[in-house]
């Protein structure tokens, strides 16, 4: 008789309460040292009723308790189907009801994307890579990201291996007389070569960049390619103070600038010589603005979710957007400036500038300004860093792309003098050119004219083929031959 009064499921049940005890997870946080968040907490909490319960459950209601559970189990079941048949039901219909634009919005840009022409004219872009393969073609166009980060420099190119791109150490792009295995041992004594993706060689083999074409047409010295897409001359000089504060020591230092200069002090409304290279690094004392967006929910991509989205009228949106003003920059040690304020609303106002849209001839003026501000403050420091490092240097303000009517891929020639970019491009560079050049500084060279020996070599709007990489390097090597052949 004792047998039969027996409770079979004691010993589970006891089991199921013990496991909801150890489950708490203050407890579970104390023994393993650890934080959890409000989401993981709820969830062992909710796990640990479910177990204190059922072993309750099973200790003191046996057989009845098993019932009662599948009767509550089955009709939850029938809810929660109900409920998941309501929801695909609701989400089918409002994903009929979205609003779906009248009409495409028409291709407002008025240059070639070569990726687009790639897929859309691959003819075209056969005529700029001849003896190419569509396979080498692709490559040397999608290099989609070629920004790694650096813990002092906003970033570095990321490391590569490839037929067409290849970087390393120090993050030198490599050619056939600076490689992978012998970088380190030829950075001391050879002449650093700085600039931005024009330099890179953006779009060309390894062997067709500017300073792969100076190791060829001058095999008695070292020529080490340390261009870093979108930098622009104080970037470069920053990783050049890098490079020297680490012991390495060059015989002579060339830069190649003037176009992300410009494109970086319409972008940004800063100090020119706080002007970061990508504007989103001015942000990240905290946090990265540009790139720590808030994760899209699940619910906000639902079809109902947007339905309702797209039936309010976005055009009763109030909010006010912060504009910059074109005629002076941000002091950013002024607590109550926008930039410490509002860093968002800050921002949002940056992106809203660019060299593509039309710019009034105050703003124009105080972009010119702004970028013989930085090339007169460099100057004058190379010439100090040069003296205490002993070595020399040149800098060479670049062709322009952009000012080249001839370039193929301005979509309307005939019309490309009319563009804001153009416009914009035309006011500056000449401004910032009479300027230097009336300086009389030594060590600076304008080459921007040499468009006129090829003014359709190039493999994007911005980016020299290798036929123009060749022209400049032989301008930078007429020019340096000269200045080293009386060395101070």
């Amino acid at each position: 008789m004792a047998n039969n009064d027996r409770n079979p499921y004691l010993i589970p049940g006891i089991v199921l309460l013990v496991s909801g005890i150890i489950f708490n997870p203050w407890l579970i946080a104390a023994l393993l040292g650890s934080t959890f968040s409000t989401t993981v907490k709820a969830g062992f909490f909710t796990t640990e009723l479910v177990l204190l319960i059922t072993g309750y459950g099973l200790i003191t209601r046996r057989r009845e308790f098993l019932g009662w559970i599948g009767d509550k189990y089955r009709d939850l079941a029938v809810i929660v189907l109900n409920i998941l048949i309501l929801f695909f039901a609701i989400n089918i219909i409002a994903s009929l009801l979205i609003k779906k634009p009248e009409s495409v919005k028409p291709d407002q840009s008025y240059f070639y994307s070569p990726n687009d022409l790639f897929v859309d004219s691959i003819a075209f872009m056969r005529a700029v890579y001849p003896g190419k393969s569509d396979a080498d073609i692709q490559e040397l166009l999608l290099l989609q990201s070629p920004y790694a980060n650096h813990p002092v420099l906003e970033y570095q190119e990321r490391i590569q291996s490839s037929r067409h791109y290849n970087t390393g150490f120090e993050g030198i792009r490599f050619d056939d007389r600076v490689n992978r295995s012998n970088a380190a041992s030829l950075i001391n004594g050879a002449v650093w070569v700085f600039g931005g993706s024009t330099t890179f060689g953006q779009g060309v083999s390894d062997n067709e960049t500017i300073p792969a074409y100076l190791n060829h047409l001058d095999p008695s010295r070292t020529y080490i390619n340390f261009g870093v897409h979108a930098y622009h001359q104080s970037n470069e000089i920053d990783k050049l103070l890098l490079l020297l504060r680490k012991g390495y020591t060059p015989s002579h230092v060339v830069f190649i600038d003037g176009l992300n200069d410009l494109i970086r002090m319409t972008e940004t409304n800063f100090h020119p010589l706080e002007t970061p290279a990508l504007a989103k690094s001015a942000y990240t004392s905290d946090y990265n603005i540009a790139t720590k967006a808030a994760s899209t929910s699940f619910l906000r991509q639902l079809p109902v979710t947007r339905w309702l989205r797209s039936l309010i009228d976005e055009g009763d949106d109030e909010t006010i957007e912060a504009t910059l003003p074109w005629n002076a920059y941000d002091i950013v040690y002024d607590a109550e400036n926008l930039y410490n304020t509002d860093p968002k609303a800050h921002y949002m106002a940056t992106i809203r500038r660019s060299p593509y849209n039309v710019v009034d001839s105050a703003g124009l003026s105080y972009i010119a300004w702004k970028m013989k501000v930085m090339y007169d403050a460099n100057y004058r420091f190379l010439e100090h860093l040069a003296g205490s490092y002993n070595f020399s240097f040149d800098i060479f303000f670049q062709p322009q792309g952009v000012l080249s009517a001839s370039n193929p891929f301005w979509r309307n020639k005939n019309k490309a003098q009319e563009t804001p970019l153009y416009k914009n491009f035309s006011s500056v560079i000449p401004n910032v050119k009479s300027y230097m050049v009336q300086q009389h500084l030594p060590q600076f060279t304008d080459i921007s004219e040499l468009n006129s020996d090829c003014p359709d070599c190039y493999v994007d709007l911005t980016h020299y083929n290798p036929a123009m990489n060749e022209i400049i390097a032989k301008a930078i090597l007429l020019k340096i031959n000269n200045g080293l052949s009386n060395p101070k």
